[in-house]
């Protein structure tokens, strides 16, 4: 729930670089490693992203969701 003094936007801005970084990772299926608070990594492709989350398909198959406030690094594998 968003508080009455934080403002988030409604959408994605895709004008963001950072938006649009993790666009090309997710169309090219590029392996990133995240480092998540607690120090966990978590390897594998991201397959979606929205204003709160980013899914990652882990090597073993399984989907991750990842807060995206949570997320330390963000490393692109190749």
């Amino acid at each position: 729930m968003q508080s009455f003094f934080e403002r988030r936007p409604s959408s994605l801005d895709t004008t963001q670089p950072g938006i649009r970084h993790i666009q090309t990772l997710i169309r090219q299926a590029t392996p990133v490693r995240l480092t998540v608070v607690g120090n966990l990594d978590l390897e594998g492709t991201i397959q979606w992203q929205d204003l709160f989350y980013l899914a990652i398909r882990e090597q073993g198959g399984s989907l991750t969701l990842v807060n995206r406030e949570a997320v330390v690094c963000l490393r692109a594998l190749a």
